[in-house]
């Protein structure tokens, strides 16, 4: 699967999650506090979002990450992976962050 495949497959599941929970994009994206037209672009697949928008809207929608790559047949565990693995590329970027923050400060305490 390219990525405009997957692209396309989050756009359509977001879409679904997200009407299926009775919800209008204004009320999404206030939950996962991004914008109305990045979620717009989002579910039109001209976007792709960040994994910390990705957390937020799985948490705004009470599902796993992995299930907005769910394509029909694909087995469940295979989702779970998938979930485990933006769950641990999420934790790895905040620890990035963190070290990139501590540097900041101690460039900054040079001066």
């Amino acid at each position: 699967m390219d990525g405009n495949a997957l692209r396309a497959l989050l756009a359509n599941n977001l879409k679904w999650y997200r009407a299926d929970r009775g919800l209008s994009q204004e009320k999404l994206a206030e939950l996962a506090e991004i914008s109305i037209s990045f979620l717009s672009a989002i579910e039109t697949g001209k976007k792709w979002p960040y994994p910390e928008t990705l957390a937020r809207l799985s948490a705004a929608l009470n599902v796993s990450v992995g299930e907005f790559f769910v394509q029909e047949g694909v087995p469940l565990d295979f989702v779970d992976n998938v979930g485990q693995k933006a769950a641990e590329a999420l934790t790895l970027i905040n620890e990035m962050l963190t070290g990139l923050r501590d540097i900041q400060t101690c460039l900054d305490l040079k001066k």
